[in-house]
């Protein structure tokens, strides 16, 4: 399995401008292929702090479905929207660590 996970320090006063936001683009990257698995929010610790865990295909579909949702009909003011509520992003492409593949089932 592949994952993106996005880290995103969201601006000060814009989360729930950010929660609409995806919540419009999580439709869109659907259509991509791409798969929410989780979302969260930071309640202790750095309070504008949110990461997103998305199963991909693979590596390729990053660019792809960034891409492809840029095109998306519904996309709209959606980029404007989400720059002005994020404050930095950083995406990294993770597949599961061996040690982990290998434990005993629970």
């Amino acid at each position: 399995m592949t994952l993106a996970v996005a880290r995103l320090v969201v601006r000060y006063g814009k989360l729930a401008e950010w929660n609409d936001a995806m919540g419009r683009l999580l439709p869109i990257m659907e259509d991509q292929g791409w798969k929410l698995l989780a979302s969260y929010q930071t309640i202790i610790g750095n309070f504008h702090e949110a990461y997103d865990i998305w199963e991909i295909p693979n590596a390729d579909a990053v660019g792809a479905g960034l891409v492809g949702a840029a095109s998306h009909p519904d996309f709209g003011t959606l980029g404007a929207d989400l720059a002005a509520s994020i404050e930095s992003e950083t995406l990294s492409i993770v597949v599961e660590a061996p040690f982990f593949a290998q434990r005993p089932p629970r």
